[in-house]
This record gives structure tokens, sequence and C-alpha cells, in this order.
């Protein structure tokens, strides 16, 4: 065991204990140089043979989790290996296990469940669609966590494994009984361990879901899993059949991959029984109605293009009726009548990009009961499960789409793999109808797949952006993705900054300018002004950190790098204004000073609270301190004093406060009052402020101790 107070690799320092399995520990520790906290688990190795497979799987689960980017998934941040123990560092998650809830509470509501199962089956196709896939066998409710926020993250990597077509059989009955599907531990007769695939997680879901939403635990007696509505016939027969076919004992019998399995849970409540009573009228109708035109002598071509025109006309009303319900704020309601409206299989775009840019606006806001409205991870995978149907064919746009999502969230290899499906490298989606994106396609594929092995040559990157530049900028500024390409380069220009000659950055300055003047030369101001001011301010930010390093390096005035400070300055300036003038769901400016929890207030207050920190470390780059004192006091002024946005302004202020007046030692008695002054303001205005700053608050309060003379006490 570990004692609490212990550092390990210099950086983690261990706070307490939080949980034990047989053979390891996992603490809380907090990354000292990013006052952040991270969850640490702990194996030793005594060298014996079990311990020594467990160490295996820890360092399996670490080598998984290491390439994941899922909103389900956590991720491994360092491995350190010292005197025979192995400590992993991954993601903190809080919340509680939902096996714990499901002791606690019994059987979970039929939404939350659907719910979780559609989140829970987003990471298992994420895992399934890697290269090669992962196949995590070990799906229960103590392996998964319910966030405070409402939604759930997927724990224990250690029994998955990666999925190869050559290995016809699994060499360690690995998963828990009562969730384990039976090729998890051999056959009927239990000779033999099948092979695991796909389908097998799909066994575990269902039998997770089971639990859940019934309260019995599979693993207790009677062993067995019956139809749901034996246990609460209230329960949806659409949910039952969906728990009955990922639960078949052979895995033929099951949904044959977790996009499969999504769908069908997007749409169980076509499954009930009422449901399908109730709309067999209208399809003997429209049955009819077909065989009618048919029978009436119209030519079988003619029949065809009715029944096409008929299934268009449907299609815009469903999308139609999307759109109302996206306008009323009824998300959920919004989202089935577009995936309806995809099921139809007409030749538009209008559905999924309707919902994307639904998902992509609402994701991660949540209801007054902490439950989220879309999951954008979620909305992706329903795109993406058409995307894939070899039967249909999916517009370019759609799919460019997607893929400029997965880029702005920097999961760069599916970003780079349905770029690819664009450029003309993937065979079975491209054709002609893709030529108009396949330039943008080629180049942000290239510049996705160099992200995501890592970036060797930043001059290489710096080239292939440049004529990407070049490209772009003979579109017209008519055309919105213009702008979104825009956006991409100077996303990627912020990576390689630092690795480039003092030419290129004025170069990279000029792409800046270039972007802006042609934004506000066009009609997609309002849109997508927020994200090129943001870009713009980051990147000046940096182009003057590099160029000052260079005047330093040459003992040369700082002329160039304070007019860098003072672009990136005004265009930070220029996000305050649009930071504070964003408005919630029902249109109202949020308040910077609102005491919520909710996600999207402290998204804008941290948002604010960035840009304040920003420009006053920019103003001191310059020199110039009363700008800089000046922005802090502003956002001390304009922040929630209960939030952790106002306690890392007050926290960056003092550390410039006492950096300003230099040696701790000599300061005069008008300093140290001014110290004084500020701190226990920052004491009185936010009490908590010990707890929300964290370490930083904790160094500077043993500071001003030195200047009271308590220091050691």
């Amino acid at each position: 065991m570990t004692k609490e107070g212990t550092v390990l690799d210099g950086k983690y320092e261990i706070l307490k204990e939080i949980g034990r399995g047989g053979m390891s520990i996992v603490y809380l520790a907090r990354d000292n140089r990013l006052n952040k906290q991270w969850a640490v688990k702990e194996m030793k190795n005594d060298g014996t043979k079990t311990r020594d497979t467990l160490l295996k799987g820890l360092e399996r689960e670490a080598n998984i989790l290491k390439d994941v980017d899922h909103p389900v998934l956590p991720r491994i941040v360092d491995i350190i290996n010292s005197r025979g123990t192995i400590y992993v560092v991954m993601d903190f998650i809080e919340g509680t296990n939902i096996a714990e809830i499901l002791k606690e509470k019994g059987a979970q509501p039929q939404e939350k469940v659907i719910e979780w199962g559609r989140q829970l089956a987003s990471a298992l196709d994420y895992l399934h669609s890697m290269n090669p896939p992962i196949i995590y066998r070990d799906m229960k409710p103590s392996n998964v966590m319910l966030k405070p926020e409402g939604g759930v993250k997927l724990i224990d990597f250690g029994t998955a494994k990666e999925y190869t077509i050559e290995n016809n059989a699994d060499t360690t009955a690995l998963g828990t009984r009562g969730y384990a599907a039976p090729e998890q531990f051999g056959d009927a007769q239990g000779r033999g361990i099948y092979k695991t695939d796909a389908r097998t997680d799909i066994y575990n879901l269902g039998a997770t879901m089971y639990h859940m939403v019934t309260g019995k635990n599979p693993c207790e007696p009677p062993y067995e899993m019956k139809p749901i509505r034996q246990w609460n016939p209230a329960l949806s027969t659409g949910l039952e059949k969906i728990i009955l076919k990922c639960t078949q004992p052979d895995p033929n019998d099951r949904y044959q991959s977790c996009s499969e399995l999504l769908y069908a849970l997007d749409h169980y409540t076509e499954l009930d029984d009422s449901f399908r009573k109730k709309n067999k009228k209208k399809l003997v109708l429209f049955i009819t109605s077909a065989a009618l035109t048919i029978l009436g002598g119209v030519a079988g071509i003619v029949g065809y293009t009715g029944v096409k025109r008929l299934r268009m006309e449907n299609y815009v009303e469903l999308v139609n009726s999307g759109n109302e319900a996206y306008e009323s704020g009824n998300y959920k309601e919004a989202s089935n009548y577009y995936k309806d409206a995809m099921n139809l299989d007409v030749d538009s775009s209008d559905a999924y990009l309707r919902m994307l840019d639904m998902y992509v606006k609402v994701d991660s806001q949540y209801t007054g009961e902490g439950e989220p409205e879309l999951d954008l991870a979620s909305g992706l995978s329903a795109i993406e499960a058409k995307i894939k149907d070899p039967s249909r064919k999916v517009n370019a746009d759609v799919i460019y789409q997607v893929a400029y999502r997965y880029f702005v969230m920097e999961n760069y290899s599916a970003a780079a793999q349905y770029f690819r499906m664009i450029d003309g490298k993937d065979d079975e989606h491209y054709d002609k109808e893709y030529d108009s994106y396949s330039k943008s396609a080629k180049y942000l594929g290239e510049v996705s797949q160099a992200v995501d092995t890592g970036i060797t040559d930043a001059r290489d990157l710096y080239a292939n952006l440049m004529d990407f530049y070049n490209y772009n900028k003979g579109l017209s500024n008519t055309n919105s993705q213009k702008f979104t390409n825009y956006i991409l380069i100077q996303k990627c220009f912020t990576r390689i900054i630092g690795d480039v000659d003092e030419e290129s950055l004025a170069k990279i300055a000029t792409v800046v300018s270039q972007a802006e003047e042609d934004l506000s030369d066009s009609d997609f101001a309002a849109e997508y002004e927020y994200d090129m001011t943001n870009y713009a301010a980051s990147i000046y930010q940096k182009i003057a950190e590099k160029t000052k390093a260079i005047e330093d390096e040459n003992n040369i005035s700082h002329d160039a790098s304070t007019d860098y400070y003072n672009l990136a300055i005004a265009r930070s300036r220029a996000m305050l204004e649009l930071i504070t003038s964003r408005t919630d769901e029902e249109g109202k400016v949020i308040d910077l000073k609102a005491d919520s929890t909710n996600s999207n207030i402290k998204d804008v207050q941290s948002a604010y609270q960035s840009q304040i920190c920003s420009i006053a470390n920019m103003y001191i780059s310059i020199g110039d301190y009363d700008n800089a004192f000046n922005y802090y006091k502003m956002g001390e002024t304009n922040l929630s004093t209960k939030s952790t946005a106002i306690a890392k302004v007050y926290a960056a202020h003092l550390t410039e406060l006492f950096a300003y007046f230099g040696d701790i030692k000599s300061y005069s008695e008008a300093e140290k009052r001014k110290i004084k002054e500020l701190y226990d303001e920052a004491e009185k205005r936010v009490p908590n402020i010990s707890t929300l700053a964290g370490t930083s608050w904790t160094n500077l309060k043993i500071n001003v101790s030195i200047l009271d003379g308590k220091e050691g006490e």
C-alpha cells in the first residue's frame, strides 16, 4: 500500500485510497503541476503466476485506453513502474457505480435504462470500430459509473482484448458469470472456450440492461433471465424483445453489431405490440394503394416512381416535423423524427444534417433533473450506422460533416477514416458526386492522419496546411465550407507554431488575417465569428510568444512580438464580448454571476475566466501591469463568488502580484498591505476558495503567512 502524501514520478501526490480489489488498490491523486485530480491504480508484482497474469491485464488495459477518445470511456494518462509496483494514472470518475444504485434502490426507470444502454452501446461500437477492434468482455453494473450530471462512464478494461480474425479460440475464460455470454466459458457441456467478438459484448450489455430494468441479478438464484415483463408487466414489449435478442445463446441470433442495437434502442417503441397493431392498418392501406396503382394498368416503372414519390413526401413530412420539434425544444422527439426520415433512404441530406446540427448544439445540455438532453456521441453513431450500411448511399456532404465534427472533437483517427471515404481512397463509398468535397477531404485526411499518428515533421504539416489554405482561399465567400475549412486550418496551426521558423510565423498570421477578411465579406459572420475569433486570439498569442523568444535569443527589441500581442489582446477582448452575449436554451443572456451547477453556465464562466487571465497575462508580457491588474479585477467583479472560475482569477491575480513586487523578503509595508487586502478580499468573498482553487491557493496562503511572520506555524 502506498502512503498518503507519497509523490509518484515527481508530480502525482497520493491523497487517499478510494477502492480496492483482490490484487489492486485505487487511489485519488493530485497532479501538483496541473492542479488536477486523477485516479491511480496500484498493483505489485509478487512473482506469483496469478499476479503476473493480472499485471498483464493491467498493462493491456493501459495500452487499450491510451488510444481511446469517447465520452463514455476513461483515459490513461501515465504508466509508472516503480520497483516492481505498477501505477496506472487515469481519469478520476466521480459518481456511483450502478451496482450500488441497484442494491440501494432496485430496478431503475425504463427510460433511464434505455438511455444508459444507448450510451454504453455507443462506447462499445466505438471500441469495435478501432483498428484492431477491442472486445470489452466484462460489461456489468459494477463496471458502469453514473456521473453526477447523469451520464455513464465505463471502467475496468482488465479483461478487454484485441480481436483478430485468426484467433479461433480465446486462451482464458474471462468475464463475470451471469452477465457473460456462453462462448466466454465454453459450450453447453462446458467444453472449450469459443472465440469472443462484438456479439459477446452485445450479450453482456443485454444482461446488464436486464439487471438494471428488473433489479434481478442474473448472478444470483435462479441464475436465469426471464422476459422482463414477467417481473414488471408495465415495461415495454419492445425493450423486452431487444434484451431477449441481445441475450440469445447463439451469437448468430443476436444483434450482429452495436450499430444495429443502437438503432433498435432508438426505436424500441416501434417494437411494442401496441405500436405494431396501430400501424398495421396504415401498412395494409399503403400496400393496397400500391397494388391498386399497378393493377390499374400503370406500368411497373410508374408504380415504382409513385412509391418513390410517396416515400419522398413522407420524408419531407418527417423532416418538417423534426424541425418543428427541434424549434420547440423537444429534442428527443425531433431526433426520432430525423432518424425515421433517415430510414426512408431517399437521396437527401436534410435529415442527417439537421440532426447533426441539433446534436452539436444541444450536446451536454442538461434538464433540471440532471439528465442530458442529447449526447453527441450517440447522434454520430446513428449517422455512422447509415454510412457503414452497404445497402445505403449517404451523400458526401453528410460524410464530410461527420469527419469535420470528429476533427473538431480531436478524434483524428475517426476524422481520417471519413475524410478518406470522400477523397477517393475508399472505393466502397466514393463516386463522382463527391468531387466537390474531395480536395478539402484530401488535405484534411492527410492532416488528420499526421496528427493522429504523431507530428514527426512540423515543416511537412505546415506545407500541407499552406497548400490547403491556398486552395481554400480560392473558394467563394458564399460557400460555408470555406469557413469550416478556415477554422480547421487555424486549429491545426495552433499545434505547430512552436516548431516553425520566423518567416512561417508571419505567413500564418497572414492566413488568420485573410480568414477574418473573408468572413467579414460573407453572410456567415454570425455562424462562425465565435470560433474564428477564438482561434485568431490563440494563434496571435502563440505567434507573439514564439516571436518574443526569438527576439530574446537575438537580443533585439520586442517590437514585433508587442504588435502580435496587441493583435491577440484585441481578439481576446472581442471574445469577451461574444462570451458575455451567450444565451441559454430560452434565449436569455447567461448571467456570469449566477450561482449554478448548470453545465452550460459553468462552461461560459470558465470561458470568460480563461479570456480574462489570457488578456492579463499578455499585458504582463508587454510590461503593462496596470491593464493586467484591471482585467483581473474585472473578472473578480463579474463572476459568481461560488464558481471555480472566480477562484482561478483571484489565484492568478495574487500570483502575479507577488511576482510583480519581487523578493518577498524585501516588500515594503505598502506592498504587504496590497497583497493582504487582495488575499482577505478573496477569502471573504469566496468562502470555499481553498477547495475551488486547490494547490495554487494553498501555496499562496503559505506566502501570505510569510508576510505575517507566521511561517512554520
